[in-house]
């Protein structure tokens, strides 16, 4: 898809989506069927940058180097073997057989097993229909972000939100959830039927089964589910003289720039001795918002590099006036949480040398996936690109590493201790 342009968006949600792409795939906040991002439905929307694409033109050598492309495009004649097969089961298997979309569905399933690609996945129609709705901010669920673990038969949470369900009954950080409601998670087909199950209305429980890999102790968690409403943007003022700007962002929605945007201008106008910019837990969301929110730490800047299959390149570099002075300080805190578009502002400001990053190697989302929703209402994502850093670095399974690390226990998470976050203000306080 090369969309110079997404200034004006659709009102309508089934053409809204057709102009995003997801921006963590693995990561889902379990608040209603599919929320990436992580949580909420996240988001990953693609937008012109300040440059157009432009392809790297591959010499003669590398051309007679390089291996033929394999074929890609399915003919009438390989479904052939697939309308036989078919055909063979309807007539001779004894027993009951899936409804024959039920059937299309598992082939389109077993062809993306093939691709090595977790985050190319398909949602039926009820999946794709929760997607959909989450575009609206209103989720109900338990509340935290999740990842599938490969060859594990489990969800792993990656990070409940604090004073949400999933946390209030006890569920922490890497707990793994086996079983929901009794049925074992290995018996899924995927994390998109798993999040389906785990989700459901306001007041309504689902039991988890989950065990807590500190301990090798399993336990049943009644977990009520709620709308589950995550604040935006967060500020304070911290320090001892509290001339420290505290900004947090939990996830890069629609408004995400222009609210992070206003909370650094009201900061601005106090005598400040740094700011701590907080997007620890943030899974991720629109790519023109990770844009903009880098474009209020830097100025005339690039903040990342799109690469597609056919080696064109989409550069994004930042817009408009950066807001903090570029003498004031800055720490970014980042966590195993931090994915997608939050990784893409903490490689931006990090390769800029603009901000010192704080906390643990983030998630290690570099790819983009773009969504299309089907005739029936079903959805299909579909991996379109990878990005790197200013710097041309890869993040794809590895993550951001800080430049000073600090880890935080559950523990202190429980006892409203944040050794993180004072690491931080010494550093802001002492610059050291």
């Amino acid at each position: 898809m090369s969309i110079s342009d997404k200034s004006t968006q659709p009102t309508d949600k089934s053409l809204l989506i057709r102009y995003l792409a997801i921006g963590c795939g693995l990561l889902l906040v379990v608040a209603i069927a599919f929320s990436l991002g992580t949580g909420l439905g996240f988001a990953f929307g693609r937008f012109g940058g300040n440059s157009e694409p432009r392809a790297s033109a591959p010499t003669a050598a590398a051309e007679d180097a390089a291996p033929a492309a394999p074929e890609r495009e399915l003919r009438d004649e390989d479904m052939d073997i697939f309308w036989e097969a078919m055909g063979l089961l309807d007539r001779d298997f004894y027993g009951d057989l899936p409804a024959g979309k039920e059937r299309s569905y598992g082939a389109i399933r077993g062809v993306l097993d093939l691709l090595d690609d977790p985050n190319t996945s398909f949602m039926p129609p009820d999946q794709a229909k929760s997607f959909l709705e989450s575009m609206d901010g209103s989720f109900e669920g338990i509340g935290a972000t999740v990842e599938w673990v490969e060859d594990g038969g489990a969800v792993r949470l990656v990070e409940p939100f604090e004073n949400q369900p999933a946390w209030n009954a006890g569920l922490r950080r890497n707990d793994l959830v086996t079983a929901i409601d009794g049925e074992p998670v290995s018996e899924m087909a995927d994390l998109n039927e798993a999040i389906s199950k785990i989700k459901g209305p306001k007041g309504s429980s689902v039991v988890l089964t989950v065990e807590r890999p500190s301990s090798s102790e399993t336990f049943d968690v009644t977990v009520v589910r709620d709308v589950i409403q995550i604040p935006i943007v967060f500020t304070d003022t911290l320090g001892q003289d509290e001339d420290i700007a505290y900004v947090r962002l939990s996830r890069f929605s629609d408004d995400a720039g222009q609210r992070v945007r206003d909370a650094v201008t009201e900061a601005m106008d106090k005598d400040l001795r740094g700011l701590i910019f907080d997007l620890r837990g943030n899974p991720g969301g629109l790519l023109r918002e990770a844009v903009r929110v880098s474009s209020i730490f830097l100025q005339d800047k690039r903040v990342l590099i799109e690469r597609f299959s056919d080696g064109q390149e989409q550069l994004y570099d930042t817009e408009g006036r950066a807001e903090v002075d570029e003498k004031l300080p800055i720490v970014l805190l980042v966590d195993e949480g931090s994915a997608s578009a939050s990784e893409i502002v903490a490689g931006a400001l990090q390769d800029a040398g603009r901000a010192v990053l704080i906390g643990t190697t983030t998630y290690g989302k570099g790819s983009v996936q773009l969504p299309h929703t089907l005739s029936d209402g079903s959805m299909l994502r579909v991996t379109i690109a990878r990005w790197y850093t200013p710097a041309n670095r890869s993040i794809d399974g590895t993550g951001l590493d800080p430049d000073i690390a600090v880890e935080i226990t559950d523990e202190e998470r429980e006892t409203d201790k944040d050794p993180q976050l004072e690491r931080a203000i010494e550093l802001l306080e002492t610059g050291q």
